[in-house]
């Protein structure tokens, strides 16, 4: 039982293709000139500020003299596709899941529109059904796992292997959209000029809950069953090296970020999970040394786990070498960490703030938070993730925010 893949149902017509299945898809004559517009406009948009978001990418990482804070914003096709259709409604997030050339388009759309410093193509899938469960696509959010879940005992995992990013489940169609983009970044000379970001599926304890045992069981697993959650989280992080690697080798991507969950248990008892996060960091960065590869963190807790990530290895300039931290509220705890290690530390606030607003109310809290990111030599602002219901011209207030209140 090397590979376990569950049912996918609902899925669209490129699914179940592996990475050189897909091969090259031909762009229509009209799709290539929305590509070239969107790509002219980022241009422009580019050209009028005094650095463009390579520079400034490039010098927060060195930790050296830039205009203002780099601005990440972290878009998903829930989102992009949102901007595509011009909120009318019709077209859907799952369209973009069902043929990826769409979900590009909608990208290159939001970032011609909203003038962020990356491009940011978010996960797809979060491990659903690569692990045997059975998973459902929906019309406007990432597959969901149907229950029962796949594995309920420690026999469960014999033989058990981790999947192929290549082969498996969504992630060649994300691996096809990476490459794609950079394709059409240097042809359109944007590959020197904006980073590519990519979101590397969810942390290994994240797949262990959401794709193997379910919440309710791990939570009960990691009192009454130690050895399968060691077992889970293992696994997890065989097959998230793979993907890690494949970002970047077959991405090309310039950065990648790991949305994680320690903060949902306490570190004391658990200083194991470190190591794994260390063993991912480690030979993840290996191949994407000097691209960043960022710990994306959600949870208030998290900041307990900061210096046991670090003691551990999972983060340092040769593993996990930068951490964002999204919609916590003590987020000066990271960002004084992240100084005191000289390592890129970034923030952003809550979604809910872009969604509901007041425009007042963003701009109070960019004007604070880029006041402390500023302090930090390797400071960056978050932008998102972006919610399915951020009104456009609260977006526009967003970025804009965060680009005036990020002026040195």
């Amino acid at each position: 039982m090397p590979v376990k893949i569950g049912e996918m149902r609902n899925a669209g017509p490129y699914y179940g293709k592996t990475l050189d299945e897909l091969g090259e898809m031909e762009w229509r004559p009209e799709e290539e000139r929305l590509i070239e517009r969107y790509c002219e406009k980022i241009h422009k948009n580019i050209s009028q500020e005094e650095m463009t978001p390579m520079e400034r990418f490039k010098a927060t990482c060195e930790g050296t003299k830039r205009d203002r804070l780099f601005v990440e914003a972290y878009f998903y096709s829930t989102y992009t596709m949102r901007i595509f259709d011009a909120f009318a409604g019709a077209v859907k997030a799952i369209d973009a899941y069902f043929y990826p050339q769409l979900m590009i388009l909608s990208h290159l759309a939001c970032v011609a529109r909203f003038n962020p410093d990356n491009l940011h193509i978010g996960g797809i899938s979060y491990g659903e059904n690569i692990f045997g469960a059975s998973a459902m696509m929906i019309e406007d959010g990432s597959p969901v796992f149907l229950m029962p879940m796949p594995i309920k005992t420690i026999e469960d995992m014999d033989g058990l292997e981790a999947p192929d990013p290549t082969k498996h489940g969504l992630f060649p169609q994300l691996l096809w959209t990476l490459r794609e983009v950079r394709r059409i970044f240097d042809k359109y000379e944007l590959s020197g000029k904006l980073p590519i970001e990519a979101e590397c599926c969810g942390s290994a304890e994240h797949l262990a809950m959401h794709a193997m045992l379910g919440y309710e069981e791990f939570i009960r697993a990691m009192r009454n069953n130690p050895d399968l959650i060691k077992a889970t989280i293992k696994l997890g992080t065989d097959f998230l090296i793979s993907l890690g690697k494949a970002l970047f080798e077959i991405g090309k991507v310039d950065m990648a970020d790991l949305p994680e969950n320690t903060g949902m248990f306490p570190a004391k008892g658990y200083e194991w999970v470190a190591g794994e996060f260390a063993r991912l960091g480690k030979a993840v960065k290996a191949v994407a040394n000097p691209a960043p590869f960022v710990h994306g963190m959600v949870f208030d807790k998290c900041y307990e786990w900061l210096q046991v990530f670090w003691d551990a290895g999972a983060l340092g300039p040769d593993s996990f070498d930068a951490v964002i931290v999204a919609g916590i509220e003590n987020y000066e705890r990271a960002i004084n960490f992240c100084k005191e290690h000289d390592m890129r530390i970034g923030s952003s606030p809550v979604a809910e703030l872009s969604v509901k607003g007041p425009a007042s109310a963003i701009e109070e809290d960019y004007k604070k938070r880029c006041s402390i990111l500023k302090n930090a030599k390797k400071g960056y602002v978050g932008v998102g993730p972006i919610d399915y219901w951020t009104p456009p011209e609260f977006m526009d207030v967003t970025i804009k925010a965060a680009k005036k209140y990020g002026k040195f």
